[in-house]
């Protein structure tokens, strides 16, 4: 049997499973991200697999889904869009904003509350 701790000692050690396996696991991420029903503002290499923009429009504003997703890079912002079907290649290559990440994070914008409009309709 293992020693008695405080229950602060306690908690900070399921809290730092926690941390870890989220940092290990994108999908355990999502779903953490999900329930806290906040802004997230992805970062780091990672990012791309934990952000999810139908779901983070569906619970935020025009404001806070670019908040989230600005950061991004060209390449993971076309992968996004292309990994959630939420615009064609046609519609990718006819951004023309400066810089470019602008643009493609208005397409995935539109494409993820068509997608909801979508959805609500079935």
């Amino acid at each position: 049997m293992s020693k008695s701790v405080s229950p602060g000692e306690a908690l900070e050690r399921i809290f730092e499973v926690i941390r870890e396996e989220a940092a290990a696991n994108p999908t355990f991420a999502r779903r953490l991200l999900d329930a806290a029903d906040i802004t997230v503002v992805f970062s780091g290499p990672d990012a791309v697999k934990v952000a999810d923009p139908i779901f983070i429009a569906a619970r935020a504003d025009y404001a806070s889904f670019r908040e989230s997703f600005i950061g991004f890079t060209e390449k993971d912002l076309k992968s996004l869009i292309k990994g959630f079907a939420l615009a064609t290649d046609e519609q990718i290559k006819g951004v023309k904003t400066k810089p470019k990440q602008g643009g493609l994070v208005d397409l995935m914008w539109e494409g993820a509350k068509r997608k909801l409009d979508e959805r609500r309709v079935r």
